[in-house]
């Protein structure tokens, strides 16, 4: 899953435009990114990328940027 990818992704469950999606949205700011949707997001993600996250890596994912990192750790090309 590349960068692009994942902001497509996090616009589509967050119902916001692409070009809103950036290091710095993080959950708190954003009002719909509450635990429901931040499930909805962490299962999304690990379909499209063919993988499955921690509990650690789920309690720590708390910017679109820490979502990415994840991501290149595991090599799924963001």
């Amino acid at each position: 899953m590349d960068e692009f990818q994942l902001k497509e992704l996090f616009s589509r469950v967050f119902g916001i435009p692409v070009d809103q999606v950036n290091d710095d949205l993080r959950r708190g700011k954003l009002e719909v990114w509450d635990s429901l949707n931040h499930l909805l997001l962490i299962t999304e993600i690990e379909r499209e990328a063919k993988i499955e996250f921690t509990t650690d890596e789920v309690l720590s994912a708390n910017t679109f940027k820490d979502i990415k990192d994840i991501l290149a750790k595991r090599n799924t090309s963001t």
